[in-house]
Formats: structure tokens, C-alpha cells, sequence
């Protein structure tokens, strides 16, 4: 059953002087014993190795921090789920809460990793595994080992070979590349055109609230979310994505080759959060969401707001992203914030590297703005008190849910601000997305 959420806290590092490990049979000391508890914190063994300790029905539990998949602390994580079985008590990367069929889960007991739904990659997921560790306690110390069956973490999944993908290709459906458009200084807009029209059926309805897809290039595949709708699909065959370019990214290395006319894959929707208040007839009146995203995270946030007007929801969003001609999709913002019943919808730009001279002279108070219809705050981060601000409206009815999607520091950051500064009221669950 549920255990969590809680947050992953940090503790203080460092070199515990209060009980000497018996190095013969590999016991380090890793912390006092009032350091952990039903929270999952951090600590480094001596030789830099990361791990995340929890205490839990009485026992101490210990694991690799680092996941297999794409090296994420797992002691970020606001989920902890016991899954049954062998796996007992388990831990969902931060980094992927809502993908890999319901989130990808480590399990304290084996290292293990799974999904909470069979999907697609479940099988390599189950291959996956992190370093466990024998725990005990004396004179106020914990001590830890590392279990012998785990004796090297399981290396990252390596990039799909060219063989692979072809294969995978053969059960996608193709897509030629039809226009790419420059959006900011390093993201594109790329439009594809699925090439067989019965292929468009597969687009026939949205799975979710939230969706995405994979696109697969030159031996290279990568999770994608359109910008464009299902049904814009349906009805024409094309596919809108919008996609940041890396230095580097094996996928924008491939992009940065393709031209216009070259053939590429895609898989069709999949499922990335849905919202049962959504799938409801009739749609329950009076719901509330807050929403925060960092650049390409606004991709997801797009398709949550189309549903959110069906719905007649209010929902508060804070957009941050360097400069405004880093932000992206603001035309479609602004069209929805005017189109949007009863004015239900209010988003601020956070203008992190968009500096001025009465910014400089004072950063406390960063200059304000009114940019497309939307405020701007400049010169700093999204902190707690931009949060109250923006996102915290007593007039309205208890959030729903508060989604935060971006790049994984981002991510982090701004969900620990939710859960430290927002009562569960102002917050209501809070779902974080990877983009």
C-alpha cells in the first residue's frame, strides 16, 4: 500500500567519529542513528559511493542513491509504495513519475527495479538493479555494508544500436520530416507527416489528459510530447513537437543532420498522467490546478491547459525560462488565458537571466512587467514567496494537483518549494514530470 509521499531530505555530510566500522568484515559508519527516519536521506560512504537509508516497520533499509536508468537521487523521491512480494518497500525515480508504465521503482530489499503497470519497457526494466546494503546499529551508530550478490551496480541502458531500432521502427509508424522552424536560440519546432493515412486511426483519441510519444531517428529513440493535438492528427497527419537542442544529445545530433523530406518513426499516444476528474461525465465543476514548468516542460503543460478549458478548471501556472525569447509557445498561452471561461486561467513569466539597471541596483525587488498578457517577474528564480503570490488564491476552491514539469533540477527545486511552502490545500497531489 501507499506510504508516501514525503520528501527526500538531505542531511549533512560528513565522517562520524562516534564508533570505528570493522573493516575486516566491511562495515563503514555512516551516520547517528536520530539521522534517519521515515524519510529517505542521503549519505556518502568513504569512498564516495552515494546511498539513501530509510527506517521503516522498525527495520533499516539502505541502497545505491543513484538510479540505473539515468543516474537520478533517488532520495528526491516524494514516493515510497511497498509493492508486495520480493520487492517490499520500494522508491520511484524522481525523474520519471509518470512514465515507464506508472513510474520506475527500486527496491530497497533486492535493488531491483520495476513498473508499476506492465508497459513496454517493463522487460528491461526488470534486468535493471542497484547495489543493496546490510544494515546494523551500535552504541547510536549505523553501520552498513554492501551486500556480496550486488557487487557492481548495473550499468545504464546503452543507446539502442542501429539493428535494434530498425526493429523497432518496423512495429512504429512512419513519419517524414515537413518543416522545422526555429522557436529560440536552441530549441526547434519540427512538424512531421505520418506517411501512411490509415496510420492517422491511431490518433483517433487522446489516451490522457497528458500523452507523448517516442520518435526514433537514425538508431537514436527519445520520449517526446506533441504539441499539436489528436485530433489535428487525425485530420491531417501531422505531428508538432517542439524539442531543445543539445550540444551533446545523441538525438540533436541526429536532428541537427536530418533535412526536410527524411523518414523517421513514431510510436502512437501513450499515456503520461491522466486526471479522473477529467474523464468524468459531466465534468465536476470548480476544479483547481497549479502548474510550474521550465522551458520544454511547457510542452506537457500546453496539453493539461486544453483539457483544464474543456473543463472550465481554474488553474494558476508559473513559466520559467531564461530570457523572454527563451519562452516558448507564448502565442498559444496568451490565446488560451483570453479564450479561457470566466478568466480562469493566470501564468507569469519567471524571466531568470533577463536583467535591467533597476534590477541591478536592487535585486530584492526584480523588475515587473506586463509581457503578452501575462506579468513577468526578472532577475531571479521562482521562490516561495512568488509562489503565494501567483499560484495561492483563497477565493477558489482547495487544488486539485500541482504539476511541476521541466529539466530534473528545476524539477527538484521547485517541488521541494511546493511541499515546504504550500499547505495540501494549496497543493493538493503533487505529480512531477520529466521533460
Amino acid at each position: 500500500g501507499r506510504i508516501g509521499p514525503v520528501l527526500g531530505a538531505v542531511r549533512p555530510l560528513g565522517r562520524t567519529r562516534l564508533c570505528p566500522a570493522d573493516a575486516k568484515m566491511g562495515w563503514v559508519a555512516v551516520c547517528a542513528l536520530r539521522e534517519v527516519g521515515r524519510e529517505p536521506v542521503r549519505h556518502s560512504l568513504p569512498d564516495g559511493t552515494d546511498i539513501v537509508l530509510i527506517r521503516h516497520g522498525g527495520r533499516l533499509l539502505a541502497m545505491s542513491n543513484s538510479c540505473p536508468h539515468k543516474k537520478a537521487s533517488l532520495h528526491r523521491s516524494g514516493d515510497i509504495e511497498d509493492l508486495g512480494g520480493d520487492l517490499g518497500l520500494c522508491l520511484r525515480c524522481p525523474k520519471h513519475k509518470s512514465k515507464f508504465g506508472g513510474g520506475l521503482f527500486v527496491s530497497f530489499a533486492t535493488g531491483k527495479c520495476t513498473t508499476r503497470r506492465q508497459c513496454s519497457r517493463s522487460d528491461g526494466v526488470a534486468a535493471w538493479a542497484v547495489p543493496t546494503y546490510q544494515t546494523k546499529e551500535e552504541d547510536g551508530v549505523i553501520f552498513v555494508r554492501r551486500l556480496a550478490e550486488h557487487a557492481a551496480p548495473e550499468p545504464a541502458p546503452a543507446a539502442p544500436t542501429r539493428a535494434a531500432a530498425d526493429e523497432q521502427h518496423a512495429r512504429l509508424l512512419a513519419a517524414k520530416l515537413l518543416r522545422i522552424r526555429a522557436l529560440s536560440p536552441d530549441s526547434d519546432e519540427y512538424t512531421l507527416q505520418l506517411v501512411e493515412e490509415r496510420d492517422r486511426a491511431a490518433f483517433a483519441q487522446e489516451p490522457a489528459a497528458m500523452w507523448h510519444l517516442w520518435l526514433a531517428m537514425g538508431g537514436v529513440s527519445r520520449e517526446y510530447t506533441p504539441t499539436s493535438t489528436s485530433e489535428d492528427t487525425t485530420r491531417s497527419g501531422l505531428i508538432t513537437l517542439v524539442i531543445k537542442l543539445y550540444s551533446k544529445g545523441e538525438m540533436s545530433d541526429q536532428l541537427a543532420r536530418a533535412a526536410i523530406g527524411d523518414l523517421a518513426a513514431v510510436s502512437p499516444p501513450r499515456v503520461t498522467l491522466r486526471i479522473p476528474a477529467f474523464d468524468l461525465a459531466p465534468t465536476p465543476r470548480g476544479l483547481t490546478f497549479n502548474l510550474l514548468a521550465g522551458g520544454t516542460g511547457v510542452a506537457p503543460c500546453l496539453q493539461f491547459l486544453r483539457r483544464a478549458k474543456a473543463a472550465a478548471a481554474c488553474v494558476q501556472m508559473l513559466y520559467s525560462c531564461w530570457t523572454l525569447e527563451d519562452a516558448l509557445l507564448a502565442a498559444e498561452l496568451e490565446d488560451l488565458a483570453a479564450s479561457w471561461p470566466e478568466r480562469g486561467f493566470r501564468y507569469a513569466y519567471v524571466l531568470t537571466r533577463e536583467k535591467d539597471r533597476a534590477v541591478l541596483v536592487d535585486a530584492r525587488e526584480p523588475k515587473r512587467s506586463r509581457t503578452g498578457g501575462a506579468a513577468a517577474v526578472r532577475g531571479r528564480r521562482i521562490d516561495a514567496a512568488m509562489m503565494r503570490e501567483h499560484l495561492v488564491d483563497r477565493r477558489q476552491d482547495a487544488v486539485v494537483m500541482t504539476v511541476v514539469s521541466g529539466p530534473s533540477g528545476f524539477n527538484a527545486r521547485c517541488e521541494e518549494l511546493v511541499r515546504r511552502n504550500l499547505t495540501p490545500e494549496e497543493r493538493g497531489e503533487v505529480v512531477v514530470l520529466d521533460a
